[in-house]
């Protein structure tokens, strides 16, 4: 059964809480204002599912659907979602008896969603009372932060548990031979029948060996390169050796293990997991995470538009949102992609969750780009909402005679920065600025009426613009006169072509030392597929904006880039590109390596199978590590595959990269699995900035495509840099 823990100083009545749920309410499921489904839900504390009961069960349906708590994200209260929004506008019109069936009470007071990874899905629930409610809300919110804060080792003993229920056919709580080899096969680990009817007889040798704090000071200190004293090294043994050695200050083979195993000896350097780096200076010095139309939940052509597309950028930590407005209806702008199939959400559903999500991750700034479509009517309405809604938060000083910088993101706490067009002080536009439109509209005959739009920007709105002017680039020697609060977007081909010469990445970077520059993807990117950032982080381009709805490889570099400083959102742009170094390849005679990265790829652990794998199937797992960022520094390497070994494969190979420019290259294991039939599939992957890593014997952390972890699949390591 999962333990979960009352902490100390909260009401022991969540248990009376938990114990209710346990027993089971009827709540209403809500798909839609007019699909609305009474079922009965019970939460089971033994295995950390909530279970429904269907009103209709179809035949073929042989268990309970269920809800695993450890893949809820987040429990909302009251109308948060993209559902609940809907029921609010109906609510605001009058029209609920006409439209909710079973005469359901659906005030606020009543309402609560469960956001589900990966996909962030919503579950929206309504209760009968608000008080049913609050004790959904209050339960579910216990256990989803006790399952945050679960542990390694108790992540590991609910991974074996349910390996082991599953291998458990018979349901007796026990395993038979049969169900062992089972078992095995979902451990990814296969042996011959002999062996295995070994180990099902017979219990493993420990090996008694043992170290004391003088021997672990000098493998911390020369090994894993640590800075730890005499003390510091007891406390270590008194936080990891089981009983039996702790009395005798000595750090067993099992504490030894448990120590390699904790964060602290994560390939990934610790200092990062909180804002590490100088958040003093001009904004325009940091690479900034951004997301391109980011109400997309799918592609660009049809599909949805959602809130949640908002909420789960900046979740992940996004600090540049992208909102297309447009006319809607009713006096209300609308967020959608113009002239495409896509849903339309309203422009102040995305602000209220912009107001709530905001700084949840990141006290640093967010920027909210606007791509402004609409007629000076409805642009005041923009304005009355970014005032209204975002309140405190929206930072609408003007900018002062007297600046000449950005400033920095400290200065900036809690702020919200409006991107768009701005008049000039006698409230005209500049003559040469026009559409920055980056979506599909551009190839629509309507050019017409989208520039009389565009060409027309309301006081209002321009008064919520300062530091983020967006201008129209036409070149570099024209952007000299530029002031400082100027800023270009470009497209991902117009990029790509400034930066494909000497003399245009020169150009590039030196202008990213005086502004911020924004980069989008191509409009035939309709299925909302990403291009390669790195190149354009390489010249100094701050905000690099991806599709992160889309979990492709690119978008998987992106997630890692930002990994650092806390995932604040911000990481500082090295000197190398500030200083204006040429990052060409046919540029590069001058730049030496600076040191070899040295890696032995050691053993696995627990990887998990494809999801296209056959039922039983065991994989012949290897190692791809590979050190890319700097033209030159784009090399890889890979193991020799294992056969029929995903639990705990060993490959003991050793491997040295060179690295040209440190300062912007990235480190990335990917795990494959090699196939006699056909390609040969990603099993799991971790990638980080090379200036995190840390050396010493170390484990990485997997992870799937969407960057979620994939506890406990590992890779154990060591790495080192050696100058020449």
């Amino acid at each position: 059964m999962y333990q979960y823990v009352v902490t100390t100083g909260e009401s022991a009545a969540i248990e009376d809480v938990l114990q209710c749920l346990a027993r089971g309410m009827r709540l209403y499921k809500v798909r839609s204002v007019k699909k609305v489904y009474r079922r009965r839900y019970q939460l089971l504390l033994d295995n950390m599912h909530l279970v429904y009961r269907r009103s209709r069960k179809p035949f073929f349906v042989a268990r309970k659907p269920h809800v695993d708590i450890f893949e809820v994200e987040e429990v909302r209260q009251g109308w948060k979602t993209d559902v609940f929004n809907g029921v609010e506008r109906k609510y605001q019109r009058g029209a609920r008896s006409r439209y909710l069936p079973f005469s359901v009470d659906m005030r606020e007071d009543r309402c609560f969603s469960l956001i589900l990874s990966p996909k962030h899905e919503t579950l929206d629930l309504v209760a009968r009372t608000p008080n049913e409610c609050e004790l959904w809300v209050r339960g579910l919110r216990h256990l989803v932060a006790n399952c945050k804060n679960t542990r390694r080792d108790q992540e590991y003993e609910r991974w074996l548990r349910d390996q082991f229920q599953k291998a458990d056919v018979n349901k007796s709580g026990s395993l038979n031979f049969q169900e062992c080899q089972g078992l095995l096969k979902q451990l990814n680990i296969t042996m011959d029948k002999r062996h295995c009817q070994a180990l099902f007889h017979v219990s493993g040798y420990v090996n008694m060996n043992v170290m004391g704090p003088e021997q672990l000071l000098k493998f911390l200190t020369q090994e894993q390169k640590v800075n730890v004293s005499l003390a510091d090294c007891k406390r270590i043994i008194e936080k990891y050796e089981p009983d039996k050695h702790k009395p005798q200050g000595f750090l067993g083979i099992a504490g030894f293990r448990e120590m390699l195993l904790s964060e602290e000896h994560d390939i990934f350097d610790a200092k990062h997991r909180q804002v590490c780096q100088d958040m003093n200076q001009p904004l325009n010095h940091y690479y900034i995470a951004s997301s391109h139309n980011t109400y997309l939940v799918q592609g660009q052509l049809v599909g949805s538009s959602s809130v949640e597309g908002y909420i789960r950028a900046l979740k992940k930590g996004c600090r540049c949102l992208e909102l297309d407005v447009w006319d809607g209806p009713d006096d209300e702008p609308i967020v959608y992609h113009g002239y495409t199939l896509t849903t339309k959400i309203l422009f102040r559903d995305v602000l209220e969750s912009v107001n709530l999500y905001a700084f949840r991750e990141s006290q640093y700034p967010v920027i909210l780009s606007l791509e402004n479509h609409c007629t000076l009517e409805q642009q005041k309405v923009m304005a009355k909402h970014l005032v209204e809604i975002l309140g405190s938060l929206l930072y609408k000083r003007p900018v002062g005679d007297r600046e000449t910088a950005m400033p920095p993101p400290s200065a900036l706490l809690n702020k919200v920065l409006i991107k768009g067009k701005k008049l000039n002080k006698d409230l005209s536009l500049d003559e040469d600025e026009d559409s920055e439109d980056e979506g599909t509209a551009a190839k629509v005959n309507n050019a017409q009426s989208l520039l009389s739009s565009c060409m027309n920007v309301s006081k209002e709105l321009s008064d919520c613009v300062n530091y983020c002017k967006a201008t129209h680039f036409k070149s570099f020697e024209e952007a000299e006169n530029w002031h400082f609060n100027e800023m270009a977007s470009f497209s991902e081909v117009k990029a790509s072509k400034i930066s494909s010469t000497p003399e245009g990445a020169q150009s590039f970077v030196r202008h990213n030392s005086k502004h911020l520059s924004r980069i989008y993807p191509k409009g035939t990117r309709t299925d909302s597929s990403n291009y390669d950032p790195i190149k354009f982080w390489n010249v100094g381009c701050q905000i690099v904006a991806l599709n992160y709805q889309s979990w492709d490889q690119k978008m998987f570099f992106n997630e890692a880039k930002f990994s650092l400083n806390g995932r604040c959102g911000y990481t500082v742009i090295y000197d190398c590109t500030i200083e204006i170094k040429v990052l060409l390849p046919w540029c590069l005679s001058s730049v030496l390596m600076r040191f070899g990265f040295m890696s032995q790829i050691i053993s696995g652990q627990q990887l998990p199978k494809p999801l296209e794998t056959t039922d039983g199937e065991i994989v012949d797992p290897y190692v791809v590590v590979k050190v890319f960022g700097h033209p030159l520094d784009n090399q890889k390497v890979k193991t020799r595959f294992v056969r029929n070994n995903g639990f705990n494969p060993t490959w003991d190979e050793k491997f040295e990269l060179p690295v040209h420019v440190p300062e912007l290259a990235m480190l990335a294991f990917t795990v494959k699995d090699e196939s006699r039939t056909g390609k040969n599939m990603k099993l799991a992957k971790f990638a980080v900035p090379l200036d995190a890593v840390c050396e010493g014997y170390r484990h990485v952390r997997l992870y799937n495509n969407a960057f979620i972890s994939l506890v406990p699949a590992s890779l154990f390591v060591h790495v080192s840099f050696r100058k020449p």
